[in-house]
């Protein structure tokens, strides 16, 4: 078919077949993935991205062929649309189309046919296959690596290439790794660089395609079913050994796994997990610091003990602050070694949705103003709602009601998950109310806006705990006995004071004197109206030591109490939303297979989904309708399609999002490092869990979510300045902690507490400004071979300049040590001109030429 004929619209029918055409019979490789049973046909070969495009619907597919397509013109206009002149001569797209409507297959017909001859000008390589159920189509496309055409690709988008070992001696840094040189690509030069990687393949065609195609649109326009990378089976057996390999959970990350996921992930990816490592190491120190201050309590240390928990402050506090940092120098030293020096401003890509008239706008600045708008008044409505379940709990409880104080902590955990998962839906929403150039500056701006709030929902409820409760959910009656009976009537005096140690009942009835009561000294105040108050914070256990009774109240349990809660579900989560992904893909793979055998049962589809093979459940006697010899086996990328449909690596799916999954550990970075003194060994209980959820986020990347766009970063991006943020709150949260929270100081007077904060924190703060001082963003290392490197640079790139080929008539001029009697004026006579090249001959004919 021509595209003569497409313009015509002739034989739209055709559509089902201009993709389906089989390449040359090869040997079939088959392989197996942890997430099947199956045999998988590995059909990776020379692919680079995979597009799937559905088939008519008499085929099983989506399309309605005879549907109206209303204005044809502008829907094309919205996938091509950069300017005519922009593509090839030969691309009469707007000739194509008209205003008036067409049957939707010619629409299709056309536009698939445009995008395969827009492909081939490109110099993309194409073959196609069928799924094994023939409802889709699998259109594969790669750049030979060593062709004239990707070499120019690169040379245009000035894409940085390393320089091969043997042409240039590579430097060691600090840590032990080789850093190559980078240079810009030149095909002058191109035998001097290394090949290209399928990674950098990948980047380039997708930046060269993106430039002059919307590929969303052609989603949304259901032309596309979905584009992703093509998988490749090695790389997966590879890092499923080892990185992604569960079994290994009780193992730490090794640096190389880094190098690996680089290569195949992308360093964005890469630098995440690499983050995650690091973490789990300081967490590792954290832990033992954690464990010291549990035996040291453990000891009968008299009132020093009631101090140790303040010394655990600076620890975590330097902790934070040196965790920060180190990784800041760790993010500079990979940079180097991967050449990502300048990514984000060199090769970020203008995203099609952008509209450059919007800049500067009234209407522009409406919008990011009413986007701020939604966030305060989210932010407003969750505290409102922490808020008022700490009041009713406080007016259940006046009326010797316990059961929200009981299941409060477990209702402020459930309700902090609900709201984080509300927001996760409303931010992508406030964000694409804004005008964002790049990708960079909107998942930039999507880190923010999902951050400020779930940060705030996060901890919000344990700085409530922690400062507000004891205010808010006061009892107060006329006398101290009074008060102290509808505190404990219902639960009991708290063990290991007198009254329960003496067996007395908690009544207002009953003989306990004041003395017996003075436990409760430090939680006790009179109000404006001379009523006794006993603050919301009130003990729940007592211990004598030297003479003082030491209690531990309410909202310290509470405290920890939603910690346990925030690390169980925050595994239980990671564990659903890997088994779900799973299930789904599963269950899909399985259909097809029972839907190409014919016999459509739902319990073959359960056989299948716990793990019995296709060959297994298919009789000897019977011939499949799998073909014969195409298609026989359920092939990798068609696996791989079906996590794209059911998993694919972007923001609100089951496969998770960069920014997304960076966000949960940070949340949980945050709590440790506002909270963890509260109750030490609660580290512990964050080691192990995070070593939990790092190896089901690396199993999910490799098995569950479909390859994601191997994405460049030259670090974790705005995640170190939101990570810089956290440490600034933990310091302010530790010290406030500290300060009226914790024995002994919250029992100060108030004029000696606030003073001790405000010296406390200013010299935390001081601690933590001379720590980055001293520890440099950038190693000496780093900075040496940039700077080694730069002359390296122009060595290898600068062409020898060489003899001039045109000189000019130096004759008339004199610089000799003797004056010959020229003119110092601009304009010379001749005979001024004869007496300067005099001077010139005889400066030449001392064997002093100036040539």
């Amino acid at each position: 078919m021509t595209m003569t004929d497409v313009k015509e619209g002739k034989g739209y029918r055709a559509m089902d077949k201009l993709l389906v055409e089989d390449s040359e019979n090869h040997n079939v490789l088959i392989g197996r993935v942890p997430l099947l049973a199956e045999d998988l046909e590995l059909d990776d070969k020379d692919v680079t991205w995979v597009f799937v495009l559905s088939r008519s619907q008499e085929e099983g597919g989506i399309v309605d062929m005879e549907a109206d397509r209303r204005d044809p013109k502008a829907a094309a206009q919205r996938i091509f649309f950069m300017p005519p002149d922009f593509y090839p001569l030969h691309f009469d797209l707007l000739e194509q189309f008209d205003e008036d409507p067409m049957a939707e297959g010619t629409y299709q017909e056309k536009i698939r046919r445009t995008f395969l001859a827009l492909l081939q000008a490109g110099g993309m390589k194409a073959h196609s296959s069928q799924s094994i159920d023939h409802d889709e189509v699998f259109l594969k496309v790669s750049m030979l690596r060593d062709s004239e055409r990707l070499q120019r690709v690169a040379g245009y988008y000035r894409y940085k290439m390393p320089v091969r070992a043997d042409v240039h001696q590579r430097l060691v840094n600090d840590i032990g790794k080789e850093v190559p040189i980078y240079l810009e690509f030149d095909e002058e030069y191109a035998n001097k660089l290394e090949p290209f990687r399928q990674i950098d393949e990948m980047r380039l065609i997708m930046r060269w395609l993106c430039e002059r195609v919307n590929v969303e649109e052609m989603v949304r326009q259901q032309i596309l079913v979905g584009i992703f990378p093509a998988a490749r089976y090695r790389q997966i057996k590879a890092l499923s050994s080892d990185w992604a390999n569960p079994w290994h959970v009780h193992l730490p990350a090794r640096d190389h796994h880094a190098q690996d996921v680089r290569d195949y992930l992308g360093e964005q990816i890469a630098f995440f997990f690499l983050w995650f490592q690091s973490y789990k190491k300081g967490l590792f120190f954290l832990a033992l610091a954690s464990l010291a201050v549990f035996l040291a309590r453990s000891l009968d240390l008299g009132s020093f003990s009631k101090w140790i928990p303040n010394f655990f402050v600076i620890y975590l506090t330097l902790w934070v602050v040196v965790f920060n940092e180190r990784f800041k120098r760790k993010t500079s030293r990979y940079a180097q070694v991967w050449g990502m020096k300048d990514w984000d401003s060199e090769q970020a890509s203008s995203l099609a949705s952008y509209d450059p008239e919007m800049d500067g706008t009234t209407r522009g600045s409406l919008w990011a103003m009413a986007s701020q708008a939604v966030i305060i008044g989210y932010l407003v409505f969750f505290a409102s709602a922490i808020l008022g379940i700490s009041a009713l709990n406080g007016e259940m409880r006046m009326n010797n009601d316990m059961r929200l104080a009981v299941w409060q902590p477990y209702i402020v955990s459930i309700l902090m998950k609900i709201c984080s998962f509300v927001w996760s839906k409303l931010a992508i929403i406030v964000v694409g109310w804004q005008n964002h150039r790049t990708k960079l500056r909107f998942d930039d701006d999507l880190a923010r806006t999902l951050s400020s709030v779930k940060l705030f929902v996060a901890l919000f409820p344990f700085f409530q705990v922690a400062f507000l409760e004891a205010w808010v959910n006061q009892t107060c009656s006329g006398t101290l006995l009074e008060a102290a009976a509808q505190v404990y009537e219902f639960t009991g005096w708290p063990p290991g004071s007198p009254p329960a140690l003496m067996g007395m009942s908690a009544s207002a009835n009953s003989t306990v004197t004041a003395a017996e009561l003075s436990f409760l000294d430090q939680y006790v105040w009179h109000n404006e109206t001379g009523m006794v108050c006993i603050e919301g914070c009130y003990p729940i256990s007592c211990e004598a030591i030297e003479g003082t009774f030491v209690c531990r109240d309410l909202c310290e349990d509470n405290i920890e109490t939603q910690l346990v809660s925030f690390y169980g579900l925050q595994v239980l989560s990671a564990v659903v939303f890997l088994i779900i992904p799973i299930i789904l893909t599963k269950v899909a793979v399985a259909s097809e297979i029972v839907k190409v055998r014919g016999d459509g049962g739902c319990w073959a589809i359960l056989k299948s989904l716990f793990g019995c093979t296709q060959s297994e459940m298919e009789s000897d006697e019977e011939e499949s309708e799998l073909g014969s010899g195409e298609g026989r086996h359920y092939s990798l990328l068609q696996y791989q399609a079906k996590c794209h449909s059911y998993a694919p690596y972007e923001y609100a799916s089951w496969g998770g999002s960069f920014v997304e999954d960076f966000l949960d550990v940070a949340i949980g970075y945050a709590l440790l490092a506002c909270f963890s003194q509260l109750k030490p060994m609660m580290v512990t209980v964050g080691v192990l869990s995070h070593f939990v959820i790092y190896r089901i986020l690396a199993y999910r990347m490799l098995n569950v979510t479909c390859r994601p766009m191997a994405w460049g970063a030259e670090g974790i991006g705005v995640w170190q300045e939101i990570m810089g943020t956290i440490a600034t709150l933990a310091v302010t949260c530790n010290v406030a902690l500290s300060t009226f929270f914790m024995t002994p100081i919250k029992h100060w007077s108030t004029e000696t507490k606030f003073l001790f904060f405000i010296v406390a924190e200013k010299a935390l703060f001081s601690l933590r400004s001379f720590v980055e001082l001293v520890v440099k963003d950038q190693p000496d290392d780093v900075t040496r071979i940039y700077d080694k490197y730069e002359e390296a640079q122009k060595i290898l790139t600068t062409h020898p300049l060489g003899a001039s080929p045109k000189s000019y008539d130096f004759s008339h001029v004199d610089i000799g040590l003797e004056d010959f009697g020229g003119s110092s004026s601009s304009s010379e006579s001749p005979r001024e001109l004869t007496s300067h090249q005099g001077a010139a001959r005889r400066i030449r004919s001392n064997g002093n030429s100036m040539e």
